[in-house]
């Protein structure tokens, strides 16, 4: 999901920041993806989180959560916006009300529950016209600014940047090893899982320095982005 925002945004034409704690390796492949600047991190390690920080970022897509997260709502912008996406740093953030009332920012959610079928839920109610639930109704509502999204995607996210996301192809039975190839941390960009059996004759692998890749399969993800 972070190499995916930094290629949108870039590709949108602003000036994106990337964190890493593996600036040093990761570096040179998120600017490949538009990064203007990588960071070793929003703090310095042990520094003590203040509930209002220097005002540093317009925006924040977040896929960390905990500290990380606390720390970018501390450092946005008057009227800035954060939008916490992941959980890898933990799932509670510790944070105060002050940027909220001080300087109006906003913690924004994301929809990680409604299917990826956009028609799915649409066609539901459709057999039921009686259906009232509160969830077919989201879906439904939901469908347009989802079809809208998509149709972004295809102009934002061109074919030979995802190329470049997709560092690697593993078959269902290399998953158990590159599993302790994600726990290890020495993961990047995505890992695209071939779900009919092993990975097809050549396709991207591993990089043969040994820094793996990580996260989405073609039909289900796992994401990480340290």
């Amino acid at each position: 999901l972070g190499s995916i925002a930094v290629a949108i945004l870039a590709n949108r034409g602003y000036r994106v920041v990337a964190s890493s704690r593996r600036a040093a390796t990761h570096g040179d492949y998120l600017q490949s993806l538009g990064a203007a600047e990588v960071i070793e991190g929003l703090v310095e390690e042990g520094a003590k989180l203040r509930p209002l920080d220097r005002q540093r970022w317009d925006g924040v897509v977040d896929s960390v959560g905990g500290t990380t997260l606390a720390t970018a709502v501390a450092q946005l912008k008057y009227n800035g916006a954060v939008a916490s996406t992941g959980v890898a740093g933990g799932g509670e953030v510790a944070t105060t009300v002050y940027p909220f009332i001080l300087r109006g920012v906003r913690l924004l959610g994301v929809d990680s529950t409604l299917p990826w079928a956009v028609c799915g839920y649409h066609d539901f109610q459709q057999d039921d016209p009686d259906a009232s639930n509160d969830w077919a109704a989201a879906a439904v509502a939901h469908r347009a600014e989802r079809l809208r999204i998509w149709d972004a995607l295809e102009r934002d996210l061109p074919a030979e940047t995802v190329d470049k996301i997709n560092t690697a192809t593993v078959g269902l039975s290399e998953l158990p090893a590159q599993a302790g190839t994600i726990l290890s941390g020495n993961t990047t960009g995505r890992v695209v899982v071939d779900v009919s059996g092993e990975a097809p004759a050549g396709a991207a692998r591993t990089a043969s320095d040994g820094e793996g890749v990580c996260s989405a399969t073609q039909l289900r993800a796992v994401e990480t982005f340290p």
